[in-house]
């Protein structure tokens, strides 16, 4: 690797993150994060059949703050139902509402299938190698950071 071509991969990196800027316009005060959260919800309620708050952030790699935060946010906007457990008080059983569930048809199953469609001229392969590459790069830096390796040589 040379690093006219690390220098490639950081702009295209960076191009990948405007297009997370790019995506469909949001109703009023959902946020892309929210969508992943309906999209997340959908998928294990799917899986399981029961959806805990811890699942979705074990499945999103978060923090139990940060995704009981959304999660309360997607309450108050009637996106997600949130009820404690019977069985354990402390776990809260999550679901999506009518509206939640409409969320995910438009901006998860649609808006996805629309865009598989236009991406159908780029090889397969090529797709997969690049999620696979991002993942290794970021594993790369995230073991760099545990052990405080410096980047400077």
């Amino acid at each position: 690797m040379n690093s006219e071509l690390t220098r490639q991969f950081l702009d295209a990196c960076h191009e990948a993150r405007r297009i997370c800027e790019i995506l469909p316009n949001l109703p009023d005060r959902v946020k892309p994060r929210h969508i992943r959260i309906i999209r997340c919800i959908h998928i294990i309620y799917e899986e399981k059949g029961i959806v805990r708050v811890s699942d979705v952030a074990s499945a999103m790699n978060g923090t139990m703050p940060s995704i009981t935060k959304l999660v309360n946010e997607l309450c108050d906007m009637g996106v997600v139902k949130k009820r404690q457990s019977r069985n354990d008080r402390r776990v809260y059983i999550l679901k999506l509402t009518d509206l939640g569930n409409h969320y995910y048809d438009v901006y998860v199953n649609h808006f996805q299938g629309w865009l598989c469609e236009q991406m159908e001229d780029i090889p397969e392969e090529h797709v997969k190698n690049m999620v696979d590459t991002i993942h290794q790069v970021k594993e790369i830096l995230l073991k760099a950071r545990a052990n405080h390796s410096s980047f400077e040589s």
